[in-house]
């Protein structure tokens, strides 16, 4: 058998099977009906759907199970290399085809082949429409054309498979950021209040939900000083830093700004006040060698139990925040005339 020319645009055509995921997904019912329709057309006891891919040709619709095999020995490989109908009555006087395994009776004994190409949306022949007989014989004009008409069935069910992932992505973005903060990957006040809801809800917990609310103080000064590039690299820089001080269950979400919330589940209360502490840490050092750009993060802690409103512990931790801003404000002012620093970090039981 003459091993068929690779197509120039070989690559581009493997991309495009990639892009509509004829290899991955498992035959549709609409493609098994293609064959159907195939076989009843020429007679033929056997017809696949078929797609050429860098080195394999596989069967994605007629057959009672996967069926895979080497490219350049088919007949399909030779109807996508020319991008042409391919009709021989006998295939051992076709000297493409005669010394092919599919011929020679190394693994088949086929003699009539028909193959009509299929393409994708962007005109790239991806696989065949084909039928096999072990009997000699010549298909009419009239079968051929309609071979062809079922060729292009496929190419418009390719559109609607296409036009589908496409949508589907498109879903998975429009839910990505309806879930997620853009900026620095977090999930967002949705996603925290849900997860706090259950949080609340479940039964039987040893302890309750633990709510961070983590504010950064002097980050306006950051923006007006070193622009929002950086800005925006203070705020990555922080979500990293928090997701890294608790556990892999907990969950740290971004609320808009530079307000950050961590939510604790059964987080004993004995380690609510170290863990605020360390979560104050999250901001120390980031931007250095400054004149007069300072900053920090402000914490407010509350531990909730069963029957609270998430709501309402939302806005208690915040309420703890701001309590704890005004400490740490007091206390660089104190410090700027050598007083004491105080505490910095704000809790309630």
């Amino acid at each position: 058998m003459t091993r068929p020319a690779r197509p120039l645009d070989d690559d581009a055509r493997v991309a495009a099977l990639d892009r509509l995921g004829l290899l991955e997904e498992a035959p549709a019912a609409d493609l098994e009906a293609v064959t159907r329709l195939a076989r009843f057309i020429t007679g033929a006891p056997t017809a696949y759907v078929t797609v050429v891919g860098e080195h394999r040709l596989d069967v994605v619709a007629g057959a009672d199970g996967p069926v895979s095999m080497d490219r350049d020995d088919t007949p399909c490989a030779h109807v996508v290399a020319e991008d042409l109908t391919i009709h021989t009555p006998d295939a051992r006087d076709d000297a493409r085809l005669a010394d092919g395994p599919l011929v020679d009776g190394r693994e088949d004994t086929v003699r009539m082949y028909v193959g009509v190409p299929v393409h994708d949306p962007d005109g790239l022949a991806v696989g065949t429409v084909c039928a096999l007989d072990q009997v000699a014989r010549r298909l009419t004009d009239d079968q051929l054309a309609a071979l062809h008409d079922l060729a292009g069935q496929v190419e418009q069910l390719l559109v609607l498979r296409a036009q589908r992932r496409r949508l589907l992505e498109v879903l998975a973005e429009v839910d990505h950021h309806a879930t997620y903060d853009t900026l620095t990957g977090l999930v967002n006040r949705r996603v925290l209040l849900d997860r706090l809801d259950r949080a609340l809800a479940r039964p039987g917990a040893s302890a309750g939900p633990a709510l961070f609310f983590c504010d950064l103080d002097g980050f306006k000064a950051v923006n007006d000083t070193l622009g929002h590039e950086t800005g925006d690299e203070v705020l990555r820089t922080v979500a990293r830093r928090l997701q890294a001080l608790v556990r892999s269950g907990d969950t740290v979400a971004r609320l808009g700004g530079d307000e950050f919330v961590v939510l604790c589940e059964q987080l004993p209360p004995e380690e609510l006040d170290g863990l605020a502490a360390r979560l104050a840490t999250a901001a120390d050092p980031l931007v250095d060698d400054v004149e007069g750009l300072v900053l920090g993060l402000s914490v407010g802690a509350v531990a909730a139990g069963p029957g609270d409103d998430a709501s309402d512990v939302l806005c208690a931790a915040d309420q703890r925040m701001y309590a704890t801003k005004a400490v740490r404000r007091a206390a660089r002012a104190t410090a700027s005339v050598g007083g004491p620093v105080g505490d910095l970090v704000g809790s309630s039981r």
